[in-house]
């Protein structure tokens, strides 16, 4: 049971109690005011305890003050078409909203003066549905966050915000914005159902809501209602957590895989910030969609926070419209800490509900006091959100000191990797030449990330390694130390060849290091693997028969590739230009895109068929590995080198002995490098090549 806000549920079933027995009842009672983000209660409850200086509050509250988006001398930069910059319109409006506290809280009107010009100069500026990039669509940000600002203005509405200006900034919301919004739920635009993310859908699902609320308009909050129960796309709760999993969780899901889980982790927390700022101005109605669906808002904020603290989660392959095939969770943004979204879920599902949920109250303490940090979302829910101080306590002593640290040499590099540490909201790595020191800071970051790669060592140095967590209270004790010695990069083992393929530009370049189960460093240029011929660097050996090659490939210098670049491992018939070819590669969108192609017979066009569609290597490496049966070629990917998700499988006659290999292609006139480690080529290798070995 949960007391709902009482002078909003209440107040409206007494109201609605006695037009039902007048035989008068309208669909629905009157909406709370304020009731977006924050009722009067929420906003008074912040005022009391800046007032009286209690902490968290106080911690927030001076955080805000520092923020350059909360001073009265802000300007905005209207357009009459708000989708010209969504980002430009989201940082106004979050001035706007901070304005609006500063102003309450403190009262100074100087700040809610400020808040309400920038209301008023977009609301006379856009004439216009926003149109431009991603639009309909993201739009619904800066839509939901003007909305909520409005809402907190409001009680200033026939003092100091004029009836007739807040009335010009409800239409801007119901003529131009809402029409956007409502679309995008609508049509997608004209995309197959599952194409877009799942914040998209909750961004517009959050705007519909608020404009409903600033609007008194109950169709519009309806609407945004139900979407949120039964919508078509990715953002509807049964979508938006898309599988569930058991978890020890007070609910009897356990765990929600998030829909973007294999996507990246910050679109991930946005989606869940998003939807739980829509609950909570729900919540703020009378109306409990916290709880909706046996929590299930909950199981996938949890499952969320888990892997951002370095835990491991279930996972279920998901797959879109688009084929994506996403085969793990995605390590991008994993453990970043700059999307301030845990105190509201941590307030409303712990403290108010009495719920479990650990990783949630994990990440709200390692960002207390939340602050603002990201346009996409207001920030400072500490102040904001915090119901009881002993629940929210700051820490007070410095985190553990990290155990287990191992320091494994590469080619060029040292990677560290420790045990997680509870309570720790970043770490200092250091490092010495010498056992005893002196260590000298290597790096410090904010994250809950438990690894970090050297690469500005000299190679044949002997570095000594520490490291030290830290939080709100303070810095750990130094680690034990862990020394490694990154490798050099010298010739080829015996065997392998460096060869470049059609017309390159920039001649290619290979090195070899038996460090990491065999390294390779490569670097070219050339125009493309696909196609009918292609134009790339290729390191190789020959080989007969059956063979399977695997690598992982752990890094390079991608700048300046382009959109058609590649990096992976191949089987290749010969080094003609149009041979035929089975290759398995990285590139493309971002180098993210695993595509496995098939030119199953000279001169023919390559044809792919799509893996991981997110395996950018700027998280992590990606392990790759293709292998050949008689006549039948399997693709696979891993992110670990244990678990293998197979990529596609095709039957080609490809002449018995054949060149397999790494390979590199920019796609530019500038060469673009790679570095794979654990490359190992399995199968019979004839003693001397019997396809061509010249360049072509």
């Amino acid at each position: 049971m949960h007391a709902f806000p009482q002078s909003g549920f209440r107040a409206r079933f007494r109201a609605l109690f006695f037009l039902v027995l007048a035989g008068t009842a309208p669909l629905f009672a009157a909406f709370t005011h304020p009731g977006g983000l924050h009722t009067q209660a929420d906003l008074d409850r912040m005022k009391a305890h800046v007032a009286a200086g209690d902490r968290p509050w106080i911690d927030s509250w001076n955080a805000l003050l520092l923020d350059a988006k909360a001073r009265s001398t802000y300007n905005p930069a209207p357009q009459a078409n708000m989708g010209a910059s969504r980002q430009r319109a989201s940082a106004d409006a979050v001035a706007a909203y901070l304005n609006a506290l500063r102003g309450y809280i403190s009262g100074d009107t100087t700040y809610t003066d400020n808040a309400i010009r920038i209301c008023n100069l977009w609301s006379a500026a856009v004439n216009q549905v926003p149109s431009g990039t991603d639009q309909p669509g993201l739009n619904g940000l800066y839509t939901y966050q003007f909305a909520v600002v409005g809402e907190i203005l409001r009680i200033h509405v026939g003092t100091r915000w004029a009836q007739a200006d807040f009335d010009r900034f409800k239409a801007m919301m119901a003529t131009y914005l809402y029409p956007a919004c409502h679309d995008f739920l609508v049509r997608h635009n004209n995309a197959c159902i599952s194409a877009y993310w799942a914040n998209w859908d909750a961004a517009n699902i959050v705007a519909i809501a608020s404009i409903g609320v600033l609007c008194d308009d109950q169709a519009k909050f309806d609407e945004a209602v139900d979407y949120f129960k039964n919508g078509a796309g990715n953002g509807s709760i049964p979508k938006a957590v898309a599988f569930l999993h058991p978890g020890g969780l007070e609910n009897p899901y356990g765990l929600g895989q998030w829909q973007e889980s294999g996507r990246d982790q910050e679109h991930n927390n946005l989606g869940v910030g998003l939807l739980g700022s829509f609950c909570q101005i729900a919540w703020n109605q009378g109306m409990d969609l916290f709880g909706y669906d046996n929590n299930r808002l909950l199981a996938g904020v949890e499952y969320v926070a888990r892997y951002a603290l370095w835990e491991d989660v279930p996972y279920s392959i998901y797959n879109n419209c688009d084929n994506v095939n996403q085969y793990w969770p995605a390590r991008a943004g994993r453990g970043q800490l700059q999307r301030p979204i845990w105190e509201l879920l941590y307030n409303h599902y712990v403290v108010r509900r009495g719920l479990s949920a650990p990783a949630v109250s994990a990440l709200a303490a390692l960002n207390r006091p939340e602050g603002y940090t990201h346009d996409d979302h207001f920030g400072y829910g500490t102040l904001a959100y915090t119901l009881d101080t002993t629940a929210s306590p700051m820490p007070s002593a410095a985190p553990a000191v990290p155990a287990s640290l191992v320091a494994e040499a590469g080619l060029g590099r040292v990677h560290l990797t420790w045990a997680p540490v509870p309570g720790a909201y970043g770490y200092t790595v250091k490092r010495a030449t010498a056992a005893g020191g002196p260590f000298a800071v290597l790096s410090t970051y904010r994250g809950t990330a438990p690894q970090y790669t050297d690469t500005s060592g000299v190679a044949g140095t002997t570095y000594f390694y520490t490291v030290a967590s830290k939080n709100q209270a303070g810095s750990s004790a130094d680690s034990a130390a862990a020394s490694a010695i990154p490798q050099a990069a010298g010739a080829l083992p015996s065997g392998w060849t460096q060869r470049d393929i059609g017309a390159v530009g920039v001649a290619g370049t290979a090195a070899y290091s038996a460090v990491a189960d065999q390294s390779f460093s490569l670097s070219g240029a050339g125009s493309n693997i696909g196609g009918t011929s292609d134009s790339f660097s290729y390191t190789f050996v020959t080989v007969s028969g059956d063979a399977t090659i695997t690598a992982r490939l752990i890094g390079g210098t991608f700048s300046g590739a382009g959109s058609s670049g590649k990096m992976g491992i191949l089987f290749r018939e010969s080094l003609d230009p149009a041979a035929a070819t089975q290759s398995l590669t990285l590139g493309d969108v971002g180098f993210r895109l695993a595509r496995f192609g098939t030119r199953a017979s000279s001169c023919a066009s390559m044809t792919f068929i799509g893996g991981n569609a997110y395996s950018a290597i700027s998280e992590g490496p990606i392990w790759y590995r293709l292998q050949r049966l008689g006549d039948t070629f399997t693709a696979y990917q891993s992110d670990d080198g244990v678990t293998w998700y197979s990529v596609g499988r095709t039957t080609a006659a490809m002449s018995p002995t054949c060149l397999v290999g790494l390979a590199v292609a920019s796609n530019s006139a500038t060469a673009i490098s790679a570095v794979f480690d654990h490359v190992s080529v399995t199968g019979t290798q004839p003693t001397s090549a019997s396809g061509p070995v010249s360049r072509p």
